[in-house]
Order: C-alpha cells, then sequence, then structure tokens
C-alpha cells in the first residue's frame, strides 16, 4: 500500500468533519461526515482491524510499550446477565459507547483486586499518629 497523507478537521459549528486522504503527490479524495457517519465509519473501521488481527495473541497489558486509550471520569453502566456474567459499558470520548462482557471468574478476579487494594488496605494519611 503507497504512503498516504491524511487530515481531518472538524468544523467550527462542529456538526460535521472532512476527512482528506491522498496518495503522496496526488489530488486528496474529500469525505465529510456527520456525526453518525462518522460513528458508522469507525465502527467499520473496528471491524476491519478485528479482521486483521485474527488469530494475532493480544498485547501484553503489563508491559509498558501498550498504550491504553483512556476514559477518564466518563457515564458507565454495568448490567448483570446471570448466570454468564456482565456488561461493563461506557461512554469514551474517542470511539462513542463501547463496552465488554465478562463471565463470572473474571468479575470474582476484578472484585477481590479492587477488595484487597482499597477496602482491605488502609488508605494513607497525611497526619502522623
Amino acid at each position: 500500500m503507497p504512503d498516504v497523507e491524511m487530515t481531518i478537521q472538524v468544523a467550527q459549528d462542529r456538526k460535521v468533519t472532512a476527512i482528506e486522504i491522498a496518495p503522496l503527490g496526488q489530488t486528496p479524495q474529500r469525505l465529510v461526515l456527520a456525526l453518525d457517519e462518522l460513528d458508522k465509519l469507525i465502527g467499520e473501521l473496528g471491524n476491519a482491524r478485528s479482521r486483521m488481527v485474527e488469530g494475532q495473541s493480544p498485547p501484553d497489558f503489563e508491559s509498558d510499550d501498550v498504550t491504553i486509550s483512556t476514559a477518564a471520569n466518563t457515564k458507565w453502566h454495568i448490567r448483570a446477565f446471570p448466570p454468564a456474567g456482565a456488561l461493563l459499558a461506557f461512554y469514551h470520548p474517542k470511539f462513542g459507547p463501547v463496552g465488554f462482557t465478562l463471565p463470572r471468574d473474571q468479575i470474582a478476579r476484578i472484585i477481590s483486586f479492587l477488595t484487597d487494594r482499597f477496602i482491605l488496605q488502609p488508605t494513607q494519611s497525611a497526619e502522623k499518629h
């Protein structure tokens, strides 16, 4: 695949985004998308990426080399699906609503981890006792 120049601009009124793509040295092709169209494109790109990494091992999250797109202080929702597990959904500013499902054993590991770190371990106090 040839090298490609790409620019993405959001309109001042934030109602559309313009994407220009051009192989090096060629005239760019311009695509103007509303938010729902951009969401659909992001979803289709996600589907394509999913097919491209099929069969590959997921990244090692213990490694410092892994970049994670973090969403802080976001709206989130948990829905239980007994006995199978639960859905954890949240709003990611880059990708919109996203979520994942967890089986019972992974939920138990998360609860154990959080309990150990935040409930059973005393918090550090600035005061000396």
